[in-house]
């Protein structure tokens, strides 16, 4: 009787012994991911500033410093030549600007646009100034640009920012009423019952410079001290759309 129970509880354990080895060698050949790889099954989110809803298996990436484009006119042209004379790391930074341009130069370098955010970036954008009149055509350009060459991308609207004397060429009472129907636009928008979250956030570097002061000679353009905090403002304010702050995720599709 003893060998009898003996030989029975062995031969159970020989048994979950080997249905053990065998899940484990199922599930080391059948891994495909490698170092650094983690894998999502069955998921369904919307990553911030994304458009896209991923529903299938995935293995992600982590890479540092997500890439941001700048456009912009010649407040952008400024902000652009502050940092490089202050040395700032603009390694990860492309910028697509031009002095005097607007929503019609906008419209015009769509292929440029295009080349520039083949692979995802972070858009961020400031112009304005130089057409007030044409708020209608910019929200209809953007509401175009996130459904065709922005789909994958976050994008970062910037208010347009406060003139004073001696500037006459525009007046700040014109520049907030561009700017609140913009807000309105993308609060709007982001405010709707759609299932995909809208991939334009505003960023109001407007009220911080007449909040916390700043400096200009011609009272449209701004002194360099300046420009850096605005950029330091719109970094602090960009939110990466996947990540843990220091970087970003790229996800890649993965049927095997």
């Amino acid at each position: 009787m003893y060998d009898k129970r003996l030989s029975a509880a062995l031969r159970t354990s020989l048994t979950l012994i080997l249905l053990w080895s065998c899940l484990v060698i199922f599930l080391s050949a059948s891994s495909h991911l490698t170092y650094g790889e983690v894998s999502t099954q069955a998921v369904s989110y919307l990553p911030v500033g994304s458009t896209t809803e991923y529903s299938e298996r995935h293995s992600v990436r982590h890479v540092d410093n997500y890439p941001i484009l700048f456009i912009g006119d010649s407040r952008m042209v400024g902000m652009q030549s502050a940092l490089n004379a202050a040395h700032t790391d603009l390694s990860n930074h492309t910028f697509l600007a031009k002095v005097g341009k607007g929503y019609r130069w906008l419209t015009q370098i769509h292929a440029t646009i295009e080349n520039d955010t083949s692979s995802p970036h972070i858009i961020v954008i400031n112009m304005g100034v130089n057409d007030l009149g044409n708020i209608k055509n910019y929200i209809s350009l953007y509401s175009e640009y996130t459904d065709t060459i922005w789909k994958d991308c976050p994008v970062y609207i910037v208010s347009v920012n406060p003139v004073r004397s001696p500037c006459t060429s525009v007046t700040n009472r014109q520049i907030e009423a561009f700017n609140q129907t913009m807000k309105d636009y993308i609060e709007t928008q982001n405010a709707s019952a759609s299932a995909k979250a809208f991939p334009i956030r505003y960023i109001d570097t407007y009220s911080y410079l007449q909040e916390g002061g700043y400096q200009s000679r011609d009272g449209l353009h701004y002194s360099a001290s300046t420009y850096q905090d605005i950029y330091r403002y719109i970094l602090d304010c960009v939110e990466e759309p996947i990540g843990d702050g220091e970087g970003w995720y790229e996800e890649e599709a993965s049927f095997s």
